[in-house]
């Protein structure tokens, strides 16, 4: 496992309490500053993007709190963004975006869908009227400004735009108390809190399947079925995607129960769009039998389904391939599960071998361990029709790996393929009030 960092400034309110957070790329090898020194902007918005709603999770910043991300031109043109929840995202447009009228249309399109928009170290001129009518919080920094800097900049914002005022990069309480007085209503600054780090573990994934899906998602007349196929085949793009899904509130408090009804949640384009930031970052391979495991026992559940369980085939999939997630994370178990958005049954069934789907589990995870005796309530299943079945799963996961294992291991994506989601989330803004 890797490690990842996400970088948070609190943003303030009038009487000091924490309203917000600003997420701030964090690489490894800064170990103390957040600048973003040579990397590409929109590969740094989409590491954040990836680390704090996937790997680190933002859910730890509380659920009232807004999240604040920097956004270049071609993030908002991509519209990746529109997979995030917007009643927690404000998206802060940087001062250095191109103003075009597709930039404009772009930013209405999804401050009508709900979110939030910041306009980040706002100078005004003519060409940002457009954005400023749009506009919910403008930001002004306020580095090194006396009261009369900081109040010509007020002033310079036209008559009949009044925005939320957000004073950035204070730095003294003679700044605050001035930005007090001239009625913003947001803080920002070292004075206040200096930037923190959050850090987690990026679970190992298999670099070459995610190339692979990476690569066959491209073809416009993929079905969802086949994106299934491809997806089910990594348990960690698997656990990823879910965990994605949980994060930015795309299944809407919806238990899931089989990965057809997470893709199609999220919809064909977004899972591109996910598969493509997944590729650019720093994936890391695993175990190789942790995942042949994994496989083996979400084949051999799927068996069972497919044979005698036609109604469950999918379910029992799940059950399979998350089943021992805590020796391909390294985590507890119950951890890796806590976040992922799935029915209860399935959860209980990979924790506890509950119910129908719990007793296949277990089944097969006695296979594997050589008790072919053990009984498991499986009507009319005997230990050597499972034991069969048991087998045809373990050569389907060697087979896959091996294939896995003999493609182009030397194959790298080389840019952020930018696709588009027709993902509408219904959710409005919260304002900070």
């Amino acid at each position: 496992m890797s490690d990842t960092f996400l970088g948070i400034q609190p943003i303030f309110d009038r009487e000091r309490r924490i309203v917000a957070y600003e997420l701030l790329f964090r690489s490894a090898a800064a170990a103390q500053a957040f600048e973003h020194g040579s990397i590409d902007p929109d590969q740094a918005t989409s590491q954040v993007i990836l680390n704090a709603f996937i790997d680190i999770g933002v859910e730890q910043l509380g659920d009232d709190k807004l999240l604040f991300l920097n956004l270049t031109e071609g993030l908002l043109a991509s519209e990746l963004i529109q997979a995030l929840p917007p009643e927690r995202v404000v998206l802060e447009i940087l001062e250095t975006v191109r103003i075009t009228p597709d930039l404009v249309e772009s930013v209405r399109r999804l401050v009508e869908q709900g979110f939030t928009l910041a306009l980040d170290d706002f100078i005004y001129t003519p060409e940002w009227e457009p954005l400023l009518a749009l506009a919910h919080i403008v930001k002004f920094d306020v580095l090194d400004d006396d009261h009369a800097a900081i109040a010509a900049k007020i002033a310079s914002l036209p008559a009949g735009y009044r925005p939320r005022l957000l004073a950035e990069k204070i730095e003294t309480q003679q700044q605050f108390q001035d930005c007090l007085g001239l009625g913003f209503d947001l803080f920002q600054g070292y004075h206040l809190a200096r930037p923190e780090v959050l850090s987690g573990k990026r679970p190992p994934a298999n670099c070459l399947q995610a190339l692979r899906l990476l690569a066959r998602l491209q073809d416009e007349t993929i079905s969802l079925q086949e994106v299934e196929r491809i997806v089910s085949q990594d348990v960690t793009l698997s656990y990823r995607l879910l965990r994605f899904i949980g994060n930015a509130a795309i299944s809407q408090g919806r238990p899931i129960q089989t990965l057809m009804q997470a893709i199609t949640l999220v919809g064909l384009r977004t899972v591109r769009q996910w598969a493509a930031l997944l590729a650019l970052g720093a994936l890391d391979l695993g175990n190789p039998y942790s995942f042949t495991r994994s496989l083996t026992y979400a084949r051999f559940c799927q068996i069972v389904g497919e044979r005698h369980f036609n109604a469950e085939k999918d379910a029992l999939f799940t059950v399979g391939l998350f089943s021992n997630l805590d020796e391909i994370l390294l985590i507890p178990l119950r951890e890796a599960l806590e976040h992922l958005p799935l029915d209860a049954r399935i959860k209980q069934a990979i924790l506890k071998h509950e119910g129908f789907l719990g007793d296949v589990l277990a089944k097969a995870q006695r296979f594997e361990d050589g008790d072919r005796t053990a009984e498991v309530s499986l009507p009319g299943l005997g230990a050597e029709t499972l034991a069969i079945y048991f087998l045809e799963a373990f050569a389907w996961a060697r087979d896959l790996q091996r294939q896995v294992e003999s493609s182009d291991r030397g194959s790298r994506p080389r840019s952020h393929h930018e696709s588009r989601n027709d993902l509408r989330s219904q959710a409005r803004p919260r304002r900070l009030t």
